[in-house]
């Protein structure tokens, strides 16, 4: 991708996130961004139809790095001491996008996005392992597994900034080894 594209659509982002943090995404205007990012609004509309568009963008874009991780380590990491490397994979990637996915989780009042995060993982793993609906017990460790996990690294982005993403890591291996 071009260079001069990639500087625009991170100052787009950046511009978002900044007005984001402190205002609820129907009050953050195209003006309001592209004011901002220092951009015509026509720069922004060969990008963006607007900026739901540009917020679904952003999610897909963080989910993908997440889901491309887990769908590269999760086979392989079925083992329990396998596990503890698609962790570590999973919280350092949601490390260095740390300050989007803080203002996307403090705006995710309907808790949304979590649910996202919950299904998708929920379905990957169903899929990979064979486990259908009808399989009660197989699929509740599963939802409840993911829900935990999930919620521990909702937890950890919003209110713990103490503990490192390699001590994190740890501490979630052990939780599931023992829920084996």
């Amino acid at each position: 991708m071009d260079r001069r594209i990639t500087k625009t659509q991170q100052a787009i982002r950046k511009s978002f996130f900044d007005l984001l943090s402190h205002k609820k995404i129907n009050e953050v205007t195209v003006a309001d961004i592209t004011k901002r990012a220092d951009i015509a609004r026509s720069t922004f509309y060969l990008h963006y139809e607007d900026v739901y568009d540009l917020y679904d963008q952003i999610i897909n874009n963080l989910l993908s790095g997440l889901t491309n991780r887990f769908d590269r380590l999760y086979p392989a990491s079925t083992l329990a001491s396998n596990f503890k490397n698609l962790m570590q994979e999973l919280i350092n990637y949601v490390a260095e996008q740390k300050s989007f996915f803080q203002v996307l989780f403090k705006k995710d009042s309907e808790n949304k996005l979590t649910n996202n995060l919950i299904n998708l993982f929920t379905r990957r793993i169903l899929k990979i392992e064979k486990i259908t609906q009808a399989n009660k017990q197989a699929y509740f460790e599963i939802l409840f597994t993911v829900t935990g996990a999930i919620n521990i690294f909702i937890n950890w982005l919003m209110r713990d900034s103490d503990t490192a993403p390699y001590e994190l890591s740890n501490i979630l291996n052990q939780i599931l080894i023992k829920l084996e």
